[in-house]
Formats: C-alpha cells, structure tokens, sequence
C-alpha cells in the first residue's frame, strides 16, 4: 500500500519539475540564437558598409584626380606670365580674365584664378559677377603658402568672399626657381554625393580633425564628430577654413558598445537625413582613410534590422525548444493516460454494448435520410466548384485583357533600355581598349542597373499574368500597389494622371493574397483613369486609414471624374454591368474584385468621393490582429 501511494506523488512532483526544466532550457536556446543571428547580421552589416564606402571613396579619388592637373594645364598659357610680368596692363588683365574664363567654363570648376608672389588676385573667371576674386588678397591660405614654397596645393575651405565650400587646386608658376605666381583652380565636391542618394543611413566625410565636410545629413555639415583642442581652434581661425560656417559645433554621437569589431554610436540629438528622421537607437561606426587628402569616410549603419532579426531567431530558438519539451511532457501524459483508460475500458464496453442496441434500432430511418441529404450535398458541391472554376477563368481573362492593353506601353518600357544597353556595351568596349578602366567599371554597373530594370518590368507582367491558386497570408498594400502601377505607369504618364498616395511609414500587413490584391487595384486603378477620360484635371488619390471596426484598414481609392449616377451606383458590382462605351468593358472587373475580397472576409463599396467623382472603400482584415489565416 506504501508503495501504491508513492508512485502518483512522484508522478505528479516529476511533471512541474519537467516543465520548469524545459523552460530554462528554451531560454538557453533562445539566447544562443539571438547571439549567433546578431553577431552574423553586424558582420553582414559591416561588410556591406565597408563595400559601399570603397565604391564612394573610388568616387571621391576619380574627381579629385580629374582637376589635379588643371592648374597646371592652365599655367601653360602665356597671357598669365604676360600679366605678371605686366600687372598694370588693361590689355594683358582682359586676355587673362577671358581666358581664365574661358578655361573655367571647358573644365567644370566652380572658379580659376592668378595671384601674383603676395597672394594679389590680378585675374579671375569670376571678374564680371559681383563676387570677383580680382584685387582680393589670399595669402594666409595654405594652398598659397605651399605654392609659394615651389609645391603643388591642395585645400578644401569655405569661400570668404563666394560663400562657397570647395577643394582648391594651386600650381606655382615659376620665372627659373623663382616663384613669381601662383594658379589656383577650385572645384565644387557636392557632385560626388551623388552615389550615396539612394542609401539609407548617414554618410559623411571628415577631414583630419574631424570636421564634417559632406555628409547625406544636411545638419551636420560644418559640425564636428568630438571638441577640438584650442590649439587646432587657433589655427583653423588663422587659416579662416571654415570662418564663414559659424562656431564649430560636435554632432552629438555619444558611444553605444561595439558589434563585429565595429563601435555603435547613438544620436544625441534628432536629426534628418536623405531618407527622412534618423532613429534615435545605436548605428554601427564603419570608416575608410583617402590617404590623397588626410580625410575619412565615416557611414553609420542603422543596427535596428540587425536586433530584430535577432530577436525573430531567439524566439524561434525558444519556440522550438518549447515544442520538444511540450513532446516529452506528452508522453509523460499519454503513458498516465493510457493506465487510466484501460481502468475505463470496461465500463464503456459495457455501455457500448447497451448503446449498440439503441443505435441499431434508428440505424435504419436514420441511412435512408443521410442517402437523401448526401445526393443533395454532393449536387451544391459540383455547382458550386463548376461556378468557383468559371470565375476563376472570367478573373484571368480580365487580367489577360489588361495586359493586351498595356503590352504597348511595357514594349515601350523595354525598347529604352535596350538601346542604352547597346551603347555602354559598345563604349565599353572602346575604354577597354584604351585601359580606362574605372569608366567600364562605371558602364557595366549601369548595364546591370538596367538589366535589373528589364527583369523587374517581365517579372511584374509574368507575376500579374500567372494563373495561380489563392495564397491567403499577411501581405502589404504598398507592395501590391506597386505591382498595379507598374504595368500603368505609361499610361498614366501618357495621359497625364496624378496619383498621391497617402500610406503611413508603419503600414500594417493585411490579410489577403498578394496577385488578387494587385489585381483588384488594378481594376480600380484603370476604371479611375476611364472614368477621367473627359476631365480636365486628372488625379486618383490612394490613401490607408484604420478602420472603426476593430481589426481592419480601410483602402480608399478615389478620382476627379465626373462620379456616378445613384442607379448605377446600386448595380456596380452585378456582373457584365458597366457604364463604359459598348466594346469597352465587360463589366466583370467590379465583380471579380468583390468575390476576391469576399473570400477572405473582406468588402467593397462605392460612393461619391468629396471633391468630386468616385471613391471606392475597401475594409481589409488586419493580419496581426488575432485573424486564421486558414480560415
């Protein structure tokens, strides 16, 4: 008996033991997948950034090297040493200006200038605008210093008189060993700022004491990445670098540890960058030195999608090692279960046995009304799948006449390309023979870009036109959206159609298949444009709101035309109902867009849009809001 009571106790002390065992085990897998996705993702992250930095800072070298020898280009004229050995000539000083103008302008620089052995501007491309160089004196810049001293300059400063940022270029222009002037030329580097436009975190370029000379955070340049010692101040206010920017301020990057050997900052205070507010949480400090200047490259990769995949991972590790553990528990449970079923077994067999006698009795009536009802269900089955197969081909037939009508339009789209891809593939060529090696780089990088381009159109026409089954899962409108006005983007161009689309940056995921979403957009979105063909103003607005109902988005899509007639609002969604011309429509789009809605719990609705025409309102199911996607 002593025996007999033990064994329940321990049974039932094992069990909690089991689970407390099992949830510091998961923890344990959970921490170990966090580290391992964070530690993977910061160094992806880091060689990314380091990809990019080396891309622009080849970008920066080309440029730099490109005027390096314009000054002395330019001081191979003989006007300029005719007007040094002559400063008070009016002739020799128009023939100088004229042709330092005239060089200015063949070259792309912003200004190119002569100062004679005492820093004296006698002639400048800039002498007919209000901002002139001639008579102004810039001997305590240090370009002109190292000139001076027989060696080529480099500087980059802010302007004192143009206001201007910009690298200078200086050469000494010499009578034997004597220094009798010198040529200047400056040049604008906003332009190579161009690659980093389409990059999401901040970029800039310091020089050796840390001062931001060009940066993608507008804020930011002129200020400083840490205080500078009064000494470095002194001579920074001799030099007048950077006088006419203000007092140099630090940014605010306060240290926030390190990642893949890479140390994290965090912004002090809020700022802007190319694409919008910059995150307030850690970026990840990636740098490159341009020996030629003594600068730096400095980019900061936001860390944000690096911790949330990590944080995705520790909860797969955690669910996993949940679901073993949740097994073994199940076990535990099924060998109990079973020793108490089979203590059951004979009770139930005995009931079983009395109960067998009663279901016969009604067996007999009960499978003569189950034969009749199973004729009927098996006949609503075959309607209904033979009426799901027909809409499934008016839905693809719709899309298929769509693009028969944007198939001009996409051949349009690809002829462009196309012929940009056979003449960088033939300059190519020639820079190859003549060893120019960074301009093929930069033709085959565009060659690819657009190759890209190309794929991307076929890939949105091969997606559209497919004929799939329904995949009901989280998706985003945007993306969908994107899709539709792929394939009409030529003829909104073409017609001259405005779309404004008001989709908030944390657009919530809907619950729907992604191609039938495209694909009732689509419908909309060319209903829209037909119904504004004799309008003056043309302009769709598409616009993402929550719904007052708990747990869906409304998705308005509304037009400028001339609205709809109440009668013909009612009938909208009957098929082959339509208010277009005869041989225009088959009245099916609204239609087919209703029953895809419709089967994943979602509506359609017309009304007249407030400034005039039609508006559309759809209510799409949230998909992180509690809704089965099976369902």
């Amino acid at each position: 008996m002593v025996h007999a009571v033990r064994k329940p106790f321990r049974g039932r002390l094992r069990t909690p033991l089991l689970a407390l065992l099992g949830v510091v085990l998961a923890a344990l897998a959970g921490f170990a997948a966090w580290r391992a996705e964070l530690d993977a993702g910061a160094a992806a992250l880091r060689a990314q950034a380091d990809t990019r930095l080396h891309n622009y800072a080849g970008a920066l070298s080309a440029e730099i090297g490109r005027y390096g020898y314009l000054p002395s280009l330019i001081a191979l004229d003989g006007r300029l040493r005719r007007l040094l050995e002559q400063p008070r000539d009016a002739a020799a000083v128009r023939a100088a200006n004229a042709y330092l103008q005239r060089a200015n302008r063949a070259a792309g620089s912003s200004v190119a200038y002569l100062m004679d052995a005492h820093g004296l501007t006698l002639a400048s491309s800039n002498w007919d605008t209000p901002i002139s160089f001639v008579g102004a004196n810039f001997a305590f810049r240090p370009y002109f210093r190292e000139a001076l001293r027989g060696q080529p300059g480099r500087f980059y400063g802010i302007g004192t008189i143009s206001r201007d940022s910009g690298l200078y270029f200086s050469q000494p222009l010499r009578d034997g060993a004597r220094v009798i002037g010198v040529v200047v030329a400056k040049i604008d580097l906003d332009r190579v700022a161009v690659p980093w436009q389409g990059w999401r975190d901040p970029v800039l370029v310091t020089d050796r004491n840390g001062v931001v000379l060009l940066s993608s955070v507008p804020a930011w340049r002129f200020e400083l990445l840490a205080p500078l010692p009064e000494k470095v101040r002194q001579h920074l206010a001799q030099t007048q670098q950077y006088t006419v920017a203000g007092p140099l301020r630090p940014i605010g990057l306060l240290p926030a540890g390190s990642a893949a050997g890479a140390p994290l900052w965090r912004l002090a205070h809020p700022a802007s960058g190319s694409s919008g507010p910059l995150p307030r949480h850690a970026f990840m400090a990636n740098s490159l030195a341009v020996p030629a200047l003594g600068w730096r490259l400095l980019s900061l990769s936001d860390m944000r999608p690096v911790r949330e995949a990590a944080r995705r991972s520790a909860l797969a590790g955690f669910a996993i090692a949940g679901l073993l553990e949740s097994l073994a528990l199940v076990l535990v449970l099924r060998r109990r279960a079973q020793a108490e079923r089979a203590a059951g077994r004979e009770a139930l067999e005995r009931a079983y046995g009395e109960l067998e006698q009663r279901v016969d009795a009604r067996t007999s009536a009960l499978t003569q009304a189950n034969a009749a009802l199973q004729r009927e269900v098996d006949e609503r089955e075959r309607a209904e799948a033979a009426l799901r197969q027909t809409m499934d081909e008016l839905a693809q037939a719709a899309k298929m006449a769509a693009l028969g009508q944007m198939a001009a339009g996409v051949a349009h789209e690809l002829n462009q390309p196309l012929a940009a891809l056979h003449t960088l593939s033939d300059n190519a060529v020639v820079l190859l023979d003549k060893q120019r090696l960074p301009e093929v780089r930069g033709n085959l990088d565009a060659i690819s870009g657009l190759v890209r381009r190309m794929a991307r159109i076929t890939g949105d026409l091969k997606s559209f036109a497919r004929k799939a089954p329904a995949a009901w899962q989280p998706c985003w409108v945007s993306k969908a959206l994107d899709g539709a006005l792929s394939l009409l983007q030529r003829r909104f161009a073409h017609e001259g159609i405005e779309l404004q689309r008001h989709i908030p940056v944390d657009e919530p995921r809907v619950m729907c298949d992604e191609l039938r979403l495209q694909q009732v957009l689509l419908n909309l979105l060319v209903n829209a444009a037909d119904a504004m063909q004799g309008v003056e103003r043309r302009r769709i607005d598409v616009s993402l709101d929550v719904d007052a109902t708990p747990g869906f988005v409304r998705l308005r899509v509304a037009d400028s035309g001339e609205g709809i007639t109440p009668a013909a609002r009612e009938r909208l969604f009957e098929p082959f109902f339509t208010t277009k011309a005869q041989g225009t429509g088959l009245g099916l789009g609204l239609s087919i867009a209703q029953r895809i809605l419709r089967e994943v719990g979602a509506s359609i609705d017309a009304q007249p849009a407030p400034g005039g025409g039609t508006e559309f309102v759809l209510r799409l199911r949230l998909a992180d809001h509690g809704v089965d996607e099976h369902e």
